[in-house]
């Protein structure tokens, strides 16, 4: 595998699929804007009985509200115990505010064992529901090492999101770690923010951002932008659908070892998408991405080999692929397999069966 310049799989620190809480807001939503008023009035008392009985109803705005309450001592004594238990009982159905709130007590130790990393699993899951706070609590852990290794980037990452979200302070912030931080540390993170707009993850999406993102960072040699940018031309988001750019950064990311980059340019060579069709580089590049366990890739490898197309004629070797395609999972390998087999002698089979396990105990995949 060619050597890469920066890590292909930077974004999987990252990038987690919102599985989206069941968050109940229950009844009571008459109560709880009679307790808003009363609380906006400084009527604590009658805030806290009208928050308390919805809460009890289960209501998780109720009960993350009469957490607050608690916690800054209003119309009770602050009682930081009482505060994390609503916290928590909001928090345990997907409520952000009261998922911030239980991490910043968790962080403080107030009411709780003070838990950096708890914190941080708790600023987390407000995070990825576009929780601006929460994201702006979560860079300051990042940027201190609390509960988590440090890491500037994703301080930067999660500061950037929180400015997006209306966090204001985290625009001055994000500022000055910009400052502190390397070409290759604002790359790699102009490439996770690329990654979350793209995708909507903890900021709404917004695919036009994204590209901007892909392209800075592409321009600068990072892999994984490269081939995200190149994403975004093949398939027109955010940029105008252009398949000879969408080949021009296909190629660049597979030169640094990016399978799917690899499998991709050589898909477009093979047809003559965005670049003439060739079938030696379409070849050329099926091998690459196969070798690093590719499936597509294994099986086209296996279909041009078997034809000669952009290579010598084999039956032997287009087996041992198609062998390898099928083990991995491709149910189109099976019927070629088998009519490849038709065209062959037992003792061929028998050979590429024994180079395809090979093949697989050498790489494993």
């Amino acid at each position: 595998m060619p050597p890469i310049t920066f890590p292909i799989c930077l974004y999987l620190r990252l990038v987690a699929v919102v599985t989206g809480a069941c968050i109940c807001f229950s009844v009571s939503a008459g109560d709880i804007e009679d307790a808003d008023k009363a609380h906006a009035r400084k009527d604590y008392v009658q805030a806290i009985s009208l928050y308390r009985k919805a809460a009890a109803e289960g209501d998780a705005i109720a009960q993350f509200k009469l957490g607050g309450m608690y916690a800054r001592s209003e119309g009770v004594a602050q009682n930081h115990r009482e505060a994390v238990s609503w916290f928590t009982q909001a928090a345990a159905k997907g409520y952000a505010p009261a998922q911030n709130s239980l991490g910043v007590r968790f962080e403080k130790g107030q009411g709780v064992v003070q838990n950096s990393a708890r914190a941080a699993a708790l600023y987390r899951e407000a995070a990825d529901q576009r929780f601006g706070l929460a994201q702006d609590n979560l860079s300051d852990l990042y940027a201190n090492g609390l509960g988590v290794s440090r890491d500037i980037v994703l301080a930067h990452v999660w500061s950037s999101l929180a400015s997006a979200n209306g966090e204001g302070r985290a625009l001055k912030k994000r500022l000055a770690m910009e400052r502190a931080m390397n070409p290759t540390q604002i790359t790699e993170a102009s490439t996770h923010l690329g990654t979350m707009f793209a995708r909507g993850h903890g900021v709404a999406q917004d695919v036009k951002r994204a590209a901007r993102y892909f392209q800075e960072a592409a321009a600068r040699g990072y892999v994984v932008a490269q081939f995200e940018l190149a994403e975004c031309y093949d398939k027109g988001n955010g940029l105008t659908k252009d398949y000879k750019q969408a080949a021009v950064w296909f190629e660049k990311a597979a030169a640094q070892g990016h399978m799917r980059a690899q499998s991709s340019v050589a898909y477009m060579y093979e047809i003559g998408q965005g670049v003439t069709p060739d079938a030696k580089r379409a070849a050329h590049w099926y091998l690459k991405a196969a070798q690093q366990g590719d499936v597509i890739a294994q099986y086209n490898l296996g279909a041009m080999t078997e034809s000669g197309r952009g290579v010598a004629q084999d039956h032997v070797e287009a087996l041992k692929w198609l062998n390898i395609a099928e083990v991995n999972g491709s149910k189109t390998a099976i019927e070629s397999r088998r009519l490849v087999e038709g065209l062959m002698s037992p003792e061929q089979i028998t050979e590429a069966q024994k180079r395809a396990s090979e093949w697989m105990k050498k790489n494993a995949r």
